[in-house]
């Protein structure tokens, strides 16, 4: 009994590591709670995954692009807690927990910003807040972009090819990439905007990706978060690390560095196929900008023309999508293999919210069979 229940906790590790792999950790962590002897790496993987989506979904709560947003297919019901993590499962859960935050008084200094990629084609709704502690924020949402989502998600994951799609981009590269699937990575973007008075910005963020097409966000989410650089125990090492890895020199003397608080955006499919995408987002941090060198007018300019040039660049890039860069990666990948097919099925209303749950319990089903006998409990 004590070596099925062995084998079955083994079985359910594995499944676990199988679905992170998938950037499914919802169903991750529930796998995860049945095993009786985990992996205390995993489970500190799977932990922060779990915290850093729990905020990213958070700063979600009162989009104003989130009401208006319906999705497609069915969905699993999922609970709002996974491993001692409250995680909002579903947005109506963001907006429940957003409910109880108290609301400020102050002045708010804000700027809206709306305007069309190409005239009747897709369009952009961004809305920009400085706060009195020096941190901006940033709501967006762009409509109905006529490019499928495993395309979008190509681009965005292979940061090192930044530059050849947005403009400004001085080094893009991924730090780090952590074992627990293709999209967990330590990333670092310089760019130099034309921004008077300021050499270059210098952002290092923890990148992960989420599959939540089963649940009712009905999206592939990304999420960044800034990492907090810990100190090593041994006092005569000054050197600093986050997950292991060691805290890199600055890119060069003069940016100034950008303090990641949170980035999430979520990319739906839309379209009879998949081969439209809507995606929202929010993102908060510290530039270490002045307000004064960001008035309106440079900001008005320069939102919209970095957004059109993103666009026109995108929309070239996936006319001759397979002879690119991104087309070699992204056909030598059974990781975007997969995430297209998931956005096919999604679109097509064809994802099988059971067979998450089939596999679940047919992967358990020796350590089911050992509890049965009253020998174990998984």
């Amino acid at each position: 009994s004590s070596s099925l229940a062995a084998e079955g906790s083994t079985t359910h590790v594995a499944r676990a590591r199988e679905l992170l792999q998938e950037l499914r950790v919802f169903e991750a962590a529930l796998e995860l709670e049945k095993a009786q002897e985990v992996d205390p790496e995993l489970r500190e993987s799977i932990e922060l995954q779990l915290q850093t989506l729990s905020e990213a979904l958070g700063g979600l709560a009162d989009h104003p692009g989130l009401e208006k947003q319906t999705t497609a297919g069915s969905s699993r019901s999922f609970p709002n807690e996974f491993m001692g993590v409250s995680v909002p499962s579903t947005p109506a859960s963001a907006r429940s927990a957003a409910g109880s935050r108290s609301n400020t008084s102050r002045k708010r200094d804000v700027l809206d910003i709306e305007f069309e990629l190409e005239e009747k084609g897709a369009s952009v709704e961004i809305r920009i807040e400085f706060y009195p502690d020096g941190k901006v924020s940033a709501d967006w949402i762009v409509r109905d972009l006529p490019i499928p989502l495993h395309y979008i998600l190509c681009m965005v994951n292979e940061i090192d090819l930044l530059g050849e799609v947005a403009p400004y981009i001085a080094n893009a590269e991924v730090l780090k990439e952590f074992p627990t699937n293709k999209a967990d990575r330590l990333i670092r973007v310089v760019s130099k905007p034309p921004i008077p008075f300021v050499t270059g910005l210098e952002a290092v963020a923890q990148r992960f990706g989420f599959d939540l097409l089963d649940t009712e966000w009905g999206a592939f989410a990304l999420a960044e978060l800034g990492p907090e650089w810990s100190k090593a125990k041994d006092a005569n090492n000054a050197q600093e690390s986050w997950r292991g890895f060691a805290r890199p020199p600055p890119y060069q003397r003069g940016l100034k560095e950008v303090q990641v608080e949170r980035v999430v955006a979520l990319g739906y499919p839309t379209g009879p196929s998949g081969e439209k995408t809507t995606a929202m987002g929010s993102a908060k941090g510290d530039l270490n900008v002045p307000r004064s060198l960001l008035p309106d007018s440079i900001l008005h300019w320069l939102v919209k023309m970095i957004a059109r040039i993103i666009y026109s660049r995108a929309i070239e890039k996936m006319q001759q999508f397979e002879g690119t860069e991104f087309g070699k990666r992204l056909r030598n990948s059974s990781f975007y293999a997969r995430l297209q097919q998931r956005c096919r099925d999604y679109s097509r209303g064809e994802l099988n919210p059971s067979k998450a749950v089939n596999e679940s319990s047919s992967a358990g089903s020796i350590a089911g069979a050992a509890s049965v006998s009253g020998k174990a409990s998984l």
